[in-house]
């Protein structure tokens, strides 16, 4: 069964019982209320002919034995006492008394009791009630009927016209309870909807937030709940697409980067071992070899360390760095190629010691430098300043494309290729400084005007 039926059904039972019970319940406690007060106004009434027919019989008892004169005029006074058409007076002996040949109603009473009871005849209903009193020498019973007949016919009556009311009540109901049930449940037939639509891959499916008699909060929030996990689903499935994408770009480009050292190698080895080659140019056949296989060790080592920080396997604990005792030493290192291109390094900052790994640290620099010092122009200058756990490498070199620069930190980008061969390298410096920087928790900004220079920073 839907949701939405369920709805409906209990809460239309719960409408339909609970307006059923209530009403029938204030029914029979108006019909009680009033039976009540009937009865109580019975009783009053024969105790009020009670009491003054014995003020009449005390009064009369002086001049009047006879006890058939004294009924007779008892009856009489009586009558005029009872008054209303619905209650009938009577005084006489058991047997002369309306209901009481039947049964022992009356029977064992004793002088001054009064009995009451509820009795039917002919479809009708009456309020009996007897007292029992002493006249002169004798005993005899006061007997007031009440006919309540009207009471049990109009509740009989408002019973009937509340089983019609409750029918409207129950058609009115379920017209409404459809109607609504239906809105109640629409965000979550959306939501069933947009949770198949992305079963079956389409992740930018989204369900709108409902308004009017259906914005609950717990639906509002389920929704938005809904909607985030599907953004979430979104990225994620962006993230691994592109996260695809890198790897077979990373996989086509650690293949084109091997295939041409190992296609020297094997080249050059090929003209040795058939014996083409001149005996002068073994030497340099072989290094050749040696140049090719040392930058395929150095491809394959970087690879390992971009590997190893993106897993955190670095295998090193974390201690003091001073920055500016790494900058001051890589500087010194590239001192001698920076003389030969006629480029000056200089150092600048105050110590300023961090926390992490000095080795990838220290690569760090080096790579910034290098670049810096290799993508620079005669006459340049490469300054390296360290300050508030920040360092900053700043050339006057060729400078990056505006449209290069969000890729120049992945895996094997190179802005000029041609000139990268030149200068050598793996493609790989800029991509391991942005790997050990994540690993570090560091940020990298970058800034560069091409032909003017190139400006990183990176902050611990």
């Amino acid at each position: 069964m839907k949701f939405s039926w369920k709805i409906f059904f209990i809460t239309f039972l719960i409408i339909i019982t609970s307006f059923g019970v209530g009403g029938f319940l204030l029914i029979n406690t108006v019909f009680t209320n009033t039976l009540n007060n009937r009865i109580d106004s019975a009783k009053k009434n024969n105790n009020y002919i009670t009491t003054a027919l014995s003020v009449y019989a005390d009064n009369s008892k002086p001049t009047y034995g006879n006890w058939e004169y004294l009924r007779t005029s008892a009856i009489g006074f009586a009558k005029q006492i009872a008054g209303n058409s619905d209650s009938k007076s009577k005084i006489g002996s058991i047997n002369e008394l309306s209901f009481s040949a039947e049964d022992e109603f009356a029977h064992g009473m004793s002088v001054n009791s009064r009995k009451s009871r509820i009795v039917t005849e002919n479809k009708k209903y009456y309020i009996q009630t007897i007292s029992k009193i002493q006249l002169v020498t004798a005993s005899c019973y006061i007997e007031t009927v009440d006919d309540i007949t009207s009471v049990y016919s109009d509740r009989d009556m408002y019973c009937t016209i509340y089983q019609f009311i409750l029918i409207g009540v129950a058609l009115f109901a379920s017209i409404l309870l459809v109607i609504f049930s239906k809105l109640l449940t629409r965000p979550l037939v959306r939501l069933k909807d947009a949770s198949k639509e992305i079963a079956k891959g389409n992740f930018n499916m989204r369900v709108k937030e409902s308004h009017g008699i259906t914005s609950s909060t717990e639906i509002t929030e389920l929704s938005q709940s809904f909607n985030t996990m599907a953004d979430y689903v979104e990225d994620y499935i962006e993230q691994l697409k592109l996260a695809a994408q890198n790897r077979d770009n990373f996989i086509a480009d650690f293949t084109h980067e091997l295939k041409t050292p190992l296609t020297s190698i094997s080249g050059f080895a090929e003209i040795i071992m058939n014996g083409i080659a001149k005996p002068e140019d073994v030497r340099h056949f072989a290094e050749n070899i040696y140049n090719e296989s040392a930058r395929l060790i150095t491809l394959v080592g970087d690879i390992i360390k971009i590997s190893q920080l993106d897993e955190g396997l670095v295998g090193a604990e974390k201690t003091d760095v001073d920055l500016l005792e790494i900058a001051r030493k890589t500087a010194n290192s590239l001192q001698s190629v920076a003389s030969k291109n006629d480029i000056t390094i200089s150092v600048a900052g105050e110590s300023s010691c961090v926390k992490g790994v000095y080795d990838i640290i220290d690569e760090m620099v080096y790579n910034l430098c290098d670049n810096a010092v290799k993508y620079n122009r005669p006459g340049g200058s490469v300054n390296i300043t360290v300050e508030n756990k920040t360092i900053t490498v700043a050339d006057t070199g060729i400078g990056i494309p505006l449209s290069s620069q969000p890729r120049v930190f992945e895996r094997f980008y190179r802005v000029d290729k041609s000139h990268s061969k030149e200068i050598g390298g793996t493609g790989l410096g800029l991509s391991i400084v942005k790997h050990a920087a994540i690993y570090h928790g560091a940020k990298i900004d970058l800034e560069s005007v091409e032909n003017v220079g190139t400006k990183i920073k990176i902050s611990f």
